[in-house]
C-alpha cells in the first residue's frame, strides 16, 4: 500500500509540474505578443507625429489586438503609406497623386456621429485617427471603428469620403499583403 502511495505522489507531481511548465510556456508566448502589440503602437504614434510635422497630415489605422498597423500621409503629389508590423517598419510604398489633399474645415463631432450612424462604436478593436493642420491648427481624432465597415460605408462628408478612397485604392488595410 505504501508502494502505490508513492507512485501516486509521484505521478501526481509529474503531472503537476506538466501543467506548470505548459502555463508558463503560454505567459511567455503571450507576453511576447503584448510587447509586440506595444511596440508597434508606439512606433505608429512616433510616425504619425513625424509625417504631421513634416507633410501637416497624417493618418493611421490599427487594431487594438494586432501587432500591425498602417500610416498615411499626403505630401504636394504622393501619398506615402507605411506598414508597420511587430514594431518594425515592414514596408513603405508611395504613390503619385494629382495634387495634396486640401482639408477643409471639417467638425470632429459631424465625422464622429456619421461614422458611428454607419459602423457602431467599437471599444475593443480596430481604430482610425489622424493628426490634420486646419487652417494653421492642429486637429487630432481617434474614432473606435471596425475598418471594414467604414471602407465599405458611402459618406456625405468629403473628408471621409477620401479617407475612404485612400483605404480602398492604396490598399490600406488589405492585412495578408
Amino acid at each position: 500500500m505504501e508502494r502505490f502511495f508513492k507512485n501516486g505522489r509521484a505521478t501526481i507531481m509529474r503531472r503537476t509540474r506538466s501543467i506548470i511548465e505548459f502555463l508558463l510556456v503560454l505567459v511567455s508566448i503571450a507576453s511576447c505578443s503584448v510587447m509586440q502589440i506595444k511596440r508597434t503602437q508606439d512606433l505608429t504614434e512616433r510616425l504619425v507625429k513625424s509625417l504631421y510635422q513634416k507633410n501637416g497630415n497624417a493618418f493611421y489605422l490599427s487594431s487594438t489586438h494586432a501587432s500591425f498597423s498602417t500610416v498615411w500621409t499626403h505630401t504636394e503629389d504622393m501619398v506615402i503609406v507605411y506598414r508597420l508590423q511587430k514594431g518594425k517598419r515592414k514596408q513603405m510604398l508611395s504613390f503619385m497623386e494629382k495634387g495634396i489633399v486640401q482639408f477643409a474645415k471639417i467638425d470632429p463631432e459631424d465625422i464622429e456621429k456619421e461614422l458611428y450612424q454607419k459602423c457602431a462604436l467599437e471599444l475593443d478593436g480596430d481604430v482610425f485617427g489622424f493628426i490634420i493642420d486646419v487652417d494653421g491648427n492642429m486637429l487630432s481624432e481617434d474614432y473606435a471603428i471596425d475598418i471594414q465597415c467604414m471602407k465599405q460605408s458611402q459618406y456625405e462628408s468629403e473628408f471621409l469620403g477620401t479617407i475612404k478612397k485612400d483605404i480602398q485604392e492604396y490598399k490600406l488595410w488589405n492585412i495578408n499583403d
